[in-house]
């Protein structure tokens, strides 16, 4: 009697101890992310997308949504983005621009902390947030100068707000459900398709349980959802068609075998610096999570993880067939924002787990995956390729110099120095966001009226490749995060 006493009170005090180490990770994991992150988001490092981004904002208001409506982005993101950048000081300054999208995570971990807290528990809060931190992916993102952190935050909200609301509604839910529908669908074009998912979803949720009083103010919010972003439909649609029209490249070679691993890569890894070992590890943990988080929805009788997941599933399925049918036009980040759905997934998974040993193994498999790709992201971060731009820039190029390249993603770099003359061999696309380039037909008269021209490129590309008898000498070259540049001197 008095060991089974004994036994009782020892599982009493492990409880006890599991509680008050969940409670403390619950508060912890939030200020862990904004470091963790936070280390992406301190240096000015952009790569082309970003400095894209940068170029836009740095645009007038009316060129800047109109480059938006030729290209195939909305301009929802790139207004609050320019907002933030201007009241931040502007400026070449582009870590301005990273924090903009740390934000946007951090308020991600911020709904994983509370709102899911509580709608299931704190131990279902604690492993959102744990796994959140964990996957390769977020760290991707979370510095990045694009609209995928923004369309996280808005889409995790509106899928909680769905699964509160088939609890138990209210006028304030169903206005923020509306408000957060509409800056999905303004986010990116696959978010939008996300958002249609996930309606439809919602709406055979509330049929197959008949909360059929539900069902009007579920139409009029959709209905008020199409109307605002209708005007950026014919938009969206005219872009689809330009895209199909102009982008042959994408339209003949369709998507494969390489394009699902590429997703892989993508979501376990990172597509443009992929570690293999972690894309197979994250691989095999996505399937046990997937398994037992099956089994506690059977066990719970409840399915909401699930059909969140499946919203995410079904973007990934429609822009894999348009890429394998139509045009080659997804890649594994436009999922992206329904990610908070798996990593309810896997909180729900895990605690269906309730060995110790298990639940050790999962997350030294979750933690080895960030340490991994976490390191190779630092190291993109701090590679000191710009420092060697602005180290060659500062001691050679004079402010009548003039600096050509063969494209854009060559001259991305302007974007560093806004009032130097930068030209682009040809015709500069409309669609081009960078404010200081000019196209320049004849590289030798523009040799002949500057006082020295720099030709930038790629390593393997010379002035040779755009015109014929150019005379130029090797001046630097540096890597500078997933390129290699090479700069020559023009000669007379």
């Amino acid at each position: 009697m008095q060991f089974m006493e004994m036994e009782e009170s020892m599982a009493m005090d492990a409880m006890n101890n599991r509680k008050k180490w969940g409670k403390w990770l619950w508060h912890a994991l939030p200020l862990a992310a904004l470091l963790v992150w936070g280390a992406f988001c301190i240096t000015d490092q952009l790569w082309y997308d970003e400095a894209f981004s940068a170029g836009l904002v740095m645009q007038p208001w009316k060129k800047m949504i109109y480059i938006t409506a030729v290209d195939d982005h909305s301009p929802f993101y790139y207004m609050l983005l320019k907002l933030f950048y201007h009241l931040c000081g502007g400026g070449t300054h582009f870590k301005i621009l990273k924090l903009f999208s740390l934000l946007f995570m951090i308020g991600y971990m911020l709904l994983g902390k509370y709102y899911v807290s509580r709608l299931f528990n704190q131990e279902i809060s604690v492993w959102f947030m744990l796994f959140s931190l964990c996957m390769p992916i977020m760290s991707v993102q979370a510095g990045n100068v694009r609209m995928y952190s923004m369309a996280l935050f808005f889409m995790t909200l509106a899928g909680l707000l769905a699964y509160d609301i088939y609890r138990e509604e209210s006028r304030s839910k169903w206005i923020l459900f509306a408000l957060s529908s509409i800056c999905i669908v303004y986010c990116h074009t696959f978010a939008m398709i996300q958002a249609v998912w996930l309606y439809l979803i919602f709406m055979a949720a509330l049929i197959r349980s008949r909360q059929f009083q539900k069902l009007k103010r579920f139409f009029v919010c959709g209905a008020v959802v199409s109307l605002v972003f209708s005007p950026w439909l014919v938009v969206t649609f005219k872009q689809m068609q330009l895209r199909m029209r102009y982008d042959t490249g994408s339209a003949e070679e369709l998507a494969g075998v390489r394009e699902l691993a590429d997703y892989c890569r993508e979501w376990f890894s990172a597509v443009e610096t992929p570690i293999e070992l972690v894309v197979y590890l994250g691989i095999g943990l996505a399937a046990v999570m997937a398994v037992s988080a099956v089994l506690w929805m059977r066990r719970e009788k409840s399915y909401a993880p699930a059909l969140g997941a499946a919203a995410f599933v079904l973007t990934a399925l429609t822009g894999f067939l348009i890429s394998v049918f139509v045009n080659n036009c997804f890649m594994g980040r436009y999922a992206f924002p329904g990610f908070g759905f798996i990593m309810l997934v896997y909180a729900v998974g895990m605690c269906r787990i309730r060995k110790i040993w298990a639940r050790g193994c999962v997350v030294a498999v979750a933690l080895i995956c960030l340490v991994l790709q976490y390191r190779s992201e630092l190291e993109l971060e701090y590679d000191g390729g710009l420092e060697a731009y602005e180290s060659f820039f500062s001691e050679q190029v004079g402010k009548e110099d003039a600096l050509i390249g063969p494209h854009g993603h060559a001259v991305f770099l302007s974007v560093y120095h806004p009032d130097q003359a930068y030209y682009l061999s040809g015709y500069v696309p409309v669609d081009l966001s960078f404010p200081n380039l000019e196209p320049c037909y004849d590289i030798g008269q523009l040799i002949r009226e500057r006082e020295t021209v720099w030709y930038i490129a790629f390593a393997g590309d010379s002035p040779d490749d755009v015109q014929e008898g150019l005379r130029f000498e090797e001046a630097a070259a540096f890597h500078y995060m997933y390129y290699d540049f090479v700069i020559y001197k023009m000669l007379r």
